[in-house]
C-alpha cells in the first residue's frame, strides 16, 4: 500500500517497540542526574516495562530495556545517548533528539496508613492507572497479573488516595485517570462499581476512563455515563478464536460476537470515540487483527493496536515479539481500513500512545490529537 514517508522519529518507533534499547553510560548520567535516582520506568505491567520516551515530533514510545525484558532484548541496535545538555535515540544510520519522561515521587512514598501507592496505582506519561484487583479471576497466558499477585481486592480510600496524590505529585502530575483490571470475582461486582462511583465523583474536573471485560453487572454503560464516564475500553485483545481459546480461555468464553455486541451497545449510549478495544499485534497473523480492526471499526469502536511484548513470568516467555516490518504493515493496513470507514487509530492521547502503534496527527501517518497535560521531561 501507498502511504506517506514515516519521519525518522515515526520510522523509530516501530523498531525499538520491537527490538528495545540501549541506555549508554552517558545517558544514563544524564537522566540519573534530574530524576533523582528513582526507578527509570514503573515496569508495572507487560506492555508498560520499558522507559518512556518522547522523540521529536511528538512521537511517544515505551522501549524495552534488557533490565526488565531480558528474554528478547539482547543486543538491540538503538541506542538511547546523551549529546551534551539533551538526549539522542541512534540506531540503522538514523538519529533523533529525544526526551526521558520523570517518574513521579509519590511512586516511592506512602499514604497515611504506612501502605506505598504502588500497591494502588502508578503513573505513565499523563495519566495515572488504578487496578482494584490485585491478580486476576481469569488466566490468560500473555498477561503478568495472575501469574505476579495473588487475587485481592484493594482498599476502596486507599486507591482514591493514590490518584490524589498522583494528581498533586510535584514532579509528574496526572492529568486523567485509567481504572483497569484485573477481571473480579462474582462476589467482587458491587466492590468494582463501588470503586467506579468513588473515583468518578471524587475526581469528577479529571477525565477517568475504564478498562473491563464487558460484565454487564460491573461494566452497567448507562449508569456509568451518568456517573460521568470519559471513555471505556473492552478489549477484544485476540481476534481469531481458536488462538483466543488457548491463550485467554476463560476470556474467550465470553465470545467474540458478544463482546462486539457491547461494544456496539456501549458507543450508541456514549457516543463517538468513546468505547475503545485493544488487539495484541503477534499473537495471532496479520489478516486476524486486521479482521478485529474492521470488526471493531463496524461496531462502532476505536481500535488499539498494542504490540504483543513476552513478560518473562508468563507461559509465553519464549515467544518473540512481532518483528519492525510487520509492526508497520499492520499499523499501515489498519490505519487504511480506519480511515476508509470514517473511524479513526486509538488512543486519542499522544502520551499514552507510547505502548501501542499509534502516531500523532502531526503528519498523514497519523490520529492521535489529544494532550491531557504536558508531562515534564528531561
Amino acid at each position: 500500500m501507498t502511504m506517506t514517508s514515516f519521519t525518522d522519529s515515526e520510522f523509530l518507533k516501530f523498531e525499538v517497540l520491537a527490538s528495545g534499547i540501549t541506555i549508554d553510560d552517558a545517558a544514563l548520567d544524564h537522566i540519573n542526574t534530574a530524576n533523582g535516582g528513582r526507578a527509570l520506568t514503573p515496569a508495572d505491567y507487560a506492555s508498560t516495562s520499558g522507559v518512556i520516551l518522547r522523540l521529536e515530533g511528538d512521537v511517544w514510545v515505551n522501549a524495552p530495556i534488557a533490565l526488565y525484558n531480558p528474554n528478547f532484548v539482547e543486543e538491540p541496535p538503538f541506542t538511547l545517548t546523551s549529546e551534551g545538555d539533551r538526549l539522542a535515540l541512534r540506531g540503522g544510520n538514523r538519529s533523533v533528539a529525544a526526551e526521558f519522561w520523570l517518574t513521579p515521587r509519590y511512586h516511592d512514598e506512602v499514604n497515611d496508613r504506612g501502605d506505598p501507592h504502588v500497591i494502588y496505582a502508578f503513573t505513565h506519561t499523563d495519566r495515572v492507572r488504578i487496578s482494584p484487583i490485585a491478580g486476576c479471576a481469569y488466566t490468560c497466558k500473555f498477561c503478568d497479573l495472575p501469574y505476579e499477585f495473588r487475587y485481592r481486592r484493594k482498599d476502596v480510600q486507599g486507591l482514591v488516595d493514590a490518584v490524589e496524590a498522583a494528581r498533586t505529585d510535584p514532579i509528574q502530575p496526572a492529568n486523567h485517570v485509567l481504572i483497569s483490571g484485573g477481571t473480579p470475582r462474582p462476589e467482587d461486582f458491587e466492590y468494582m462499581r463501588d470503586v467506579y462511583e468513588a473515583v468518578i465523583t471524587r475526581f469528577s474536573s479529571m477525565p477517568v476512563d475504564i478498562m473491563m471485560v464487558p460484565i454487564p453487572e460491573v461494566v452497567d454503560v448507562p449508569w456509568l455515563a451518568d456517573l460521568g464516564v470519559n471513555e471505556l475500553s473492552i478489549n477484544l485483545e485476540i481476534y481469531n478464536d481458536e488462538i483466543a481459546r488457548k491463550l485467554m480461555p476463560r476470556k474467550s468464553r465470553l465470545g467474540r460476537d458478544g463482546l462486539l455486541r457491547f461494544g456496539e451497545s456501549a458507543a450508541a449510549v456514549l457516543g463517538e470515540n468513546r468505547v475503545r478495544s485493544m488487539l495484541l499485534v503477534g499473537l495471532e497473523p496479520m489478516e486476524d487483527t486486521l479482521a478485529g480492526v474492521r470488526a471493531l471499526v463496524d461496531a462502532g469502536c476505536v481500535p488499539v493496536l498494542s504490540p504483543f511484548r513476552p513478560d518473562p513470568i508468563t507461559p509465553l516467555r519464549d515467544h518473540q515479539p512481532a518483528v519492525a516490518d510487520e509492526l508497520r504493515e499492520t499499523y499501515q493496513r489498519a490505519l487504511a481500513i480506519c480511515r476508509a470507514a470514517g473511524s479513526t487509530l486509538g488512543p486519542d492521547c499522544r502520551p499514552c500512545a507510547h505502548n501501542t502503534l499509534t502516531l500523532p496527527n502531526t503528519s498523514d501517518n497519523g490520529d492521535a490529537s489529544t494532550c491531557y497535560g504536558h508531562p515534564n521531561m528531561v
